[in-house]
């Protein structure tokens, strides 16, 4: 008779995650945020070893998010704003909820990824494939990391039109004027938010789970 194979979680917990300087900076930008990004050979990895199909590639994601990003960019009045760096602060401020929660959720990402690497050199596949608990975990981490690799995906997609919109903005393209060739006095348009309630990410329907939820 063989011995039942140890559980995963007192050998998990075992187990640390250091802190790269990257991850403790306090800037809060798109910049920082697609500098912390995650490596898609690390989240089919993940999703892999919890028998998940890959995750989708980086380029579909970024078309998906800059097409709402336009969608949505339709809505703004530029004639508003004095100039390209008022525009700027307001597109960043727009997008800034989401880059945050993006920021903390990749953050989160990367320790899971890390963990679950530590864990497979740790244990043995018996060990794993035995421990019905450390299973429905694996499963709810691979099922944040792929959210978090989409959510990043799209914002990145969405802040590259934006940076063609300011370029465009500069350069005069973008300036709508009234049959009299006066630009005409308005307030901007309010879009969307990039964060609704809390917890629906993307414009509007990026992202649709609850933290703590699947």
């Amino acid at each position: 008779m063989t011995d039942k194979p140890a559980p995963v979680e007192p050998i998990a917990d075992t187990l640390t995650v250091s802190r790269f300087p990257l991850e403790r900076r306090k800037a809060r930008s798109v910049e920082f945020m697609q500098m912390l990004g995650l490596e898609r050979d690390d989240v089919a990895e993940v999703m892999k070893e919890a028998g998940q199909k890959p995750p989708y590639a980086l380029s579909r994601l970024k078309r998906e998010g800059a097409r709402e990003v336009r969608s949505r960019l339709r809505e703004w009045d530029l004639s508003a704003f004095a100039d390209a760096a008022e525009l700027e602060d307001a597109l960043r401020a727009w997008f800034q909820p989401a880059v945050t929660l993006a920021i903390s959720e990749t953050a989160e990402a990367r320790d899971l990824i890390i963990r679950e690497r530590q864990i497979r050199l740790a244990t043995n596949v018996e060990q794993r494939l035995m421990d019905a608990s450390y299973r429905q975990q694996r499963a709810l981490a691979a099922q944040q990391v792929i959210e978090t690799w989409i959510l990043n995906g799209r914002i990145i997609g969405g802040w590259e039109v934006v940076i063609d919109y300011l370029e465009r903005f500069r350069a005069g393209r973008h300036v709508r004027k009234t049959k009299s060739g006066k630009a005409p006095v308005s307030a901007p348009a309010q879009p969307e938010q990039v964060v609704q309630d809390g917890n629906v990410v993307s414009l509007s329907s990026w992202r649709n789970r609850k933290k703590g939820t699947s």
